[in-house]
């Protein structure tokens, strides 16, 4: 039995694109059936032969902020939650309440909590990186602060300091970031916003008064450099009348010469997606893709980009754009596209692409690996998708390469309860026949 959708189930999904309130009922009814029908009993997990699987709190036996029965994850797939040095990695834990905690799992030290806050969602934490040199701080994370938004910079000492603004990406360079309404997110898209009040950012800020923003790290302050009625304006539709706008998922390029942004707007027709890449200086957007759909996407280099996204000339699949020309290609056809959309990204020396899926008809999600040099899928796991963790509780796997290109970190919640997890794949990638 092909456990996969079909491209005529797509299609009608493509087709209720128009009414979401529709479409969401059908899907969620129609998963419930084919679950039903193809489920596998007693599944939790299965992993290539050359695969590993541990759970990040094993990483060191003397940690004592480990809560193996208590939910821990990482977040969104764009950013590493390991250190440079490979010594520290970065989680979220959450016991149930209304905030979570960050903290550090170490090798050389007892792990230790970094801080709290109840800025936070499911699919991104509390945007808890690492930061580069030249930042303020070691790792940064969101949080409320005598009710505003703000960011808390934290140095290899665990002294802190905050800045009036949340961050969403750091620029290579640390000397300033980006960052977005969290607050109009949670109103449109509640997966990826905070939902306590705050002074500092409205759900209902006006459009010429909302968008990016450009924070100087040193002197924290911020300037809005692209505002959603700027977006709006350029090569209107009419799909956009009456329709309600936000920007997410902002991603500097690897040197931070330019930044990508989703320009996403629901209305009458549905949802509709635009691509723009700009240049981190002048500020000028360019109009990439205006298919309908976009979706992930993640740098393969300064110039190039993976998407996955929607397009006249092959449909949905994900395309490798040359961010200057425009030019695209379809990377995997018919091989790394056949389970749908998932959260790619390359290795650290580009031969791979880690990507993932959302839940089969028996609710397994899939951990792909595309080696571009021989063009063919590896299946690296499936993960059960339980159905308590669903929709915005839901727990994607955001693969996450090792800054040496031999692990892959996951969250999933096939045990149950929402885990974060490091893959070892040397011994799959590192095959003579390879």
């Amino acid at each position: 039995m092909n456990n996969r959708y079909s491209k005529t189930e797509r299609y009608l999904g493509k087709f209720l694109d128009a009414s979401p309130k529709i479409r969401s009922f059908l899907k969620y009814s129609y998963l419930k059936l084919n679950y039903f029908l193809y489920k596998e009993a007693r599944f939790e997990f299965a992993l290539h032969p050359d695969v590993l699987l541990q759970d990040v709190s094993q990483v060191e036996l003397k940690n004592k902020s480990s809560n193996p029965l208590g939910h821990e994850f990482f977040g969104y797939y764009d950013k590493s939650p390991w250190s440079k040095d490979m010594k520290d990695m970065l989680v979220h834990q959450w016991d149930g309440g209304a905030g979570i905690s960050v903290v550090l799992y170490s090798l050389c030290i007892e792990s230790q909590v970094v801080g709290h806050t109840e800025a936070w969602n499911f699919q991104q934490g509390a945007m808890a990186q690492w930061c580069p040199q030249n930042s303020p701080g070691k790792i940064v994370f969101n949080a409320i602060s005598h009710q505003n938004l703000v960011s808390v910079w934290v140095d290899s000492r665990g002294n802190s300091q905050e800045i009036p603004w949340p961050v969403q990406v750091v620029h290579p360079q640390g000397h300033k970031a980006l960052t977005l309404n969290y607050r109009r997110l949670d109103r449109l898209r509640p997966d990826y916003g905070y939902k306590i009040p705050v002074q500092n950012f409205s759900p209902n800020q006006p459009l010429d008064k909302d968008g990016i923003w450009e924070i100087d790290l040193e002197k924290g302050h911020a300037e809005l450099i692209i505002s959603l009625s700027q977006l709006t304006n350029h090569q209107p539709r009419p799909e956009m009348a009456d329709a309600e706008h936000k920007v997410n998922h902002i991603l500097y390029s690897p040197l931070g010469n330019r930044f990508v942004f989703m320009h996403r707007w629901l209305g009458k027709a549905g949802k509709f997606s635009r691509l723009y890449v700009t240049n981190s200086h002048q500020f000028s957007p360019q109009l990439l893709l205006d298919h309908r759909m976009v979706s992930h996407y993640s740098w393969e280099d300064e110039d190039h980009l993976l998407v996955w996204a929607r397009h006249p000339w092959e449909g949905d699949r994900y395309y490798r754009i040359n961010v200057i020309t425009g030019n695209l290609e379809v990377i995997g056809k018919d091989i790394l596209d056949v389970l749908g959309d998932g959260h790619p990204s390359f290795s650290p020396d580009r031969r791979w692409i880690i990507t993932d899926s959302y839940p089969d008809r028996r609710r397994q999600r899939h951990l792909l690996l595309f080696d571009r040099h021989n063009n063919c899928v590896f299946c690296v796991g499936r993960f059960f998708a339980p159905w308590r963790f669903d929709g915005e509780k839901r727990t994607d796997l955001h693969p996450r390469w090792s800054h040496d290109g031999q692990n892959i970190s996951i969250d999933s919640s096939h045990t149950g309860i929402r885990r974060s997890y490091i893959l070892d794949i040397s011994n799959l990638i590192n095959q003579e026949f390879l």
